[in-house]
């Protein structure tokens, strides 16, 4: 696994996003993923990783652009990476990002890169 291979699955994630294509975005999870969002929210698998995020994509993020900084990549065997990476919300109105951070541990599954486990995180308030 190398940066490049990383990149390709948050480009993805950003892809679906841009698209609100909900199930798009589960299938850069795993069936057996856990996902973990910024309010604890928790879902097991793709399905209902996309389900969620179907959701999401009609309410209180419909209309945002998702950028993914990928900020760190180590690799923890020959199919298996965590990447550490900023997720930035662009929300139209107000006109306020949302930043968030995020881990992600990544599994070569068959020929493709899988996201195994994600959580993001929001920064506290200084």
């Amino acid at each position: 696994m190398n940066a490049t291979e990383v990149r390709t699955v948050f480009d993805a994630m950003e892809t679906a996003w841009a698209r609100s294509d909900a199930d798009s975005f589960g299938r850069i999870f795993s069936h057996d993923a856990d996902f973990t969002s910024v309010r604890a929210d928790h879902y097991h698998g793709s399905d209902q990783i996309a389900a969620a995020h179907q959701h999401l994509f009609g309410t209180v993020y419909a209309g945002t652009q998702l950028e993914v900084t990928v900020q760190r990549v180590t690799r923890l065997g020959p199919d298996l990476a965590l990447a550490r990476v900023e997720n930035r919300v662009r929300i139209p109105h107000p006109g306020t990002d949302l930043v968030l951070h995020a881990q992600a541990v990544l599994e070569r599954r068959r020929e493709n890169f899988l996201i195994i486990a994600f959580m993001n995180m929001a920064p506290l308030s200084r």
